[in-house]
Formats: C-alpha cells, structure tokens, sequence
C-alpha cells in the first residue's frame, strides 16, 4: 500500500465484521491512526451482541445486551455497510459482496468471525439459533423434576469450553434450589478442568464442579444417542434425558482468502495474513486456537497498531501475546480467572475480585469501555485500588490477597 508518510490521503481501511474483532480493530485505529485512514465497517448484522451473556439468559441472571453498529461506525466516524462478503480479490485489492458489489480498500482487515455447526442430532447446540429458548426449557424440566441427567459436551479442542461449565454450574443452582435429584456430568478433551487457564485455576475448577455435583470426564470422545452418550476411550456408556453441546467451530470460508484444514485463516503474530499484501486478519476467523472475545481484542489491538504504523503513526507494533481473561458465572458470585501468558500454565490466577477493569465478559482494552461508557460506574461501581487503568496487566506478584 502507499505509505501515508508520504502521501496526504487518507488511507481507505475496510473493516469486515461486527463483532468483537472487528469493532476493537475499528476503536483502535481510530486512537492510533487518527484522521490517516477512511473506516468502512461491513457487516451483515445491525447490531452487536454481547454475546458471552446469553449464557445467563435462560437462568434469568442477566441479558445480553445489543448495541447499534451504525451509531459505533458513526461515533468513530466510519461509514457502515450492510453486507456480507462472499469473495477477497486480494490482487485488485477489492472485497466481493453477496450483492455482486464490490469495495475497494487500501488495507483490510478480516475479522467475520467463525460458523458455528451443530457437533451432535440429538442434543442442544448452545449459541445456536434457538438454543436459548431450548436451555430455558431444559432447566424447567430440571426444576420440576422432568430431567434428571445431562450430559454437558465440548466436542473438540477448538473453541472456548467456558460457556460449558457456566451452563453446568448454573443447571446445578437450578436443580439445588428446587431441590431437584439430578445427574449432571461435564465431559470435554481437556485433561483438566479450564486447563487453559492453567494449574489453579483449575484446580478451582475442579473444586466447583464437585461442589456443585457435576461430575467431570476429561480427555474423552463422545458420541451423543437417543437417550445416552458413550465415550471413549472406556466404551463407557452414559443415560441422559437431556444432552448440551458447544458447536463445532469452522472458519467463515471466504473465497479468495487462505485458510487451513478448518477454513481459518493463517497469520502471524501481527495478523498480516500470510502470502498476501495489505490484509489482515483477527478474531475467531484466524488459525489460533482459542474462539474467546477478549483474546480477539488483543488479536485486533496488535493488527490495529501494525497498520498505524504503516500510516504514518508513532506507535510501535507489539505482536499478538495472549493473555487469557475469562469471567465465570459460577451460581453465585463470579469468578475472574487469568493467566499472564497463555502458554504458561503455572501463571494461572483465579480470584473472586476482577482483575480487569470494568469486569465485563468482553475484556478489550477499547471495547469494553466504550460498550460501557459511563454507565459503568453505575453497572459495576467504583473501580478497586490499583485500577487506575481501564485495561490492567495481570501483576507478575499475582492475584490480589484474597485470591484462589
């Protein structure tokens, strides 16, 4: 692309999304870059949706909110379209829209996120059209004494398990508080309880579920029928009067643009798809592994600071180092579990006080303060001692005294 340092205009960047990749990457060039660029956001949806929080709704412990995506284009002075884009024509430096229309862009950032498919016939597919009408029915069932075994399943190791143990938990405070006699068993690939998080937070995972009843099978296969679930390895076989199961997660298959065996698409760690001039790519439609909105965030934070870069802007382009933020709704009071770095285990921090700031589920540096604004005094109060940031770093001393 012409570099703006040496040329006046500003720079066409198109924006495909609209969810939480999309939006950071969007906030944050507008801070870095300023006037150097022209946002154009394409997104086939009106709206955004917080999403993690319809994890709450069948428990009627919150909902999730929606939020205009034509007055955030305007706040930051982005011109919205209404589209989906079927094809990338990276060499003439176009997107295609199913309309047959066509954007030019200078620069482009691919942030659509990823499809969803259902993994099982004859289960609940959470975060699926119509799921949450189904869980909500379910956990009547459960209250009423209709349910008594469920069998809670992550499928593959692609994803983000959380919503998984939150639905658990939350059907076990359900059941307990009608005094319903249930069987729930959680069964997942991972090893441990959220290994992810690392050794203590999982550990405190695992204390919750037994607490809870949940009984918990790590590092298994299953296969979801009529009224039962068999695992493997063990040829064990589970009745079930009910079965919850994340999806299976596949890229969002965009013609023209590189993807691996899943259809998600290759970058490095500044988000620069690989083998292509002036594009990048954030969020779930990339080839790391985890699907979570707040490492989407850091994802478009470190695409968002590469290309103010390449504007002109004095910023130094950090790469994209995870750090794992993740709010648990346990039944009573949330959970804040974080590692430092993602690939080290022992760094893990579980504590019942936030350890970011404001301590929503969507933890981007620019995001969730601005889907907050300033109602988030009022949502969450004031913020604790030692936040005088609104997007703090776990301290390397750890967790704050009363901690996990």
């Amino acid at each position: 692309m012409t570099d703006q340092r040496a040329s006046s205009r500003a720079a066409e960047v198109v924006i495909v999304g609209g969810g939480v990749a999309a939006l950071e990457a969007l906030l944050a060039l507008r801070e870095l870059a300023g006037d150097r660029l022209h946002p154009t956001l394409v997104a086939p949806e009106p709206d955004f949706v917080d999403r993690p929080m319809t994890v709450a709704e069948p428990f009627g412990l919150g909902a999730a909110r929606r939020h205009s995506l034509q007055q955030i284009a305007s706040s930051f002075e982005a011109k919205l379209v209404r589209a989906a884009v079927k094809e990338l024509r990276a060499a003439e430096r176009r997107v295609v829209l199913r309309s047959g229309d066509t954007l030019g862009y200078d620069t482009l950032v691919l942030a659509p996120g990823a499809r969803t498919l259902p993994a099982y016939d004859h289960a609940i597919t959470f975060g699926r059209q119509g799921s949450g009408e189904a869980m909500r029915e379910l956990v009547d069932g459960v209250e009423r004494g209709a349910v008594r075994r469920v069998a809670f399943i992550a499928p593959t190791a692609i994803g983000w398990t959380l919503p998984l143990y939150e639905l658990a938990l939350l059907t076990a405070r359900a059941a307990h508080r009608s005094q319903a006699d249930t069987e729930l068993v959680l069964i997942t690939r991972e090893e441990r309880p959220l290994a992810v998080f690392g050794t203590r937070p999982s550990a405190a995972a695992s204390d919750w579920l037994t607490s809870a009843g949940v009984e918990f099978i790590g590092a298994a296969r299953a296969e979801v029928r009529p009224g039962a679930v068999l695992l493997e390895p063990g040829h064990r076989t589970i009745p079930t009067d009910a079965v919850v199961a994340l999806p299976l997660v596949r890229g969002a298959g965009l013609e023209g643009a590189p993807a691996d065996e899943y259809g998600f698409i290759p970058v490095d760690a500044h988000g620069r798809v690989r083998g292509l001039e002036a594009v990048y790519a954030a969020g779930d439609a990339t080839d790391f592994p985890v699907k979570q909105g707040g490492l989407a965030a850091q994802q478009a934070d470190a695409v968002a600071a590469h290309i103010a870069t390449q504007l002109g802007a004095t910023v130094t382009p950090a790469p994209f180092r995870p750090v794992l933020r993740g709010m648990l709704f346990t039944g009573d009071d949330p959970q804040f579990l974080g590692t430092r770095e993602l690939a080290d285990p022992g760094q893990g921090i579980s504590s019942p006080l936030p350890l970011w700031w404001p301590p929503s589920k969507i933890a981007g540096r620019h995001l969730g303060p601005y889907l907050f604004g300033g109602d988030a005094a009022e949502v969450f109060g004031a913020a604790p001692e030692g936040f005088a940031e609104v997007d703090v770093e776990l301290k390397a001393a750890g967790a704050p005294a009363n901690a996990a």
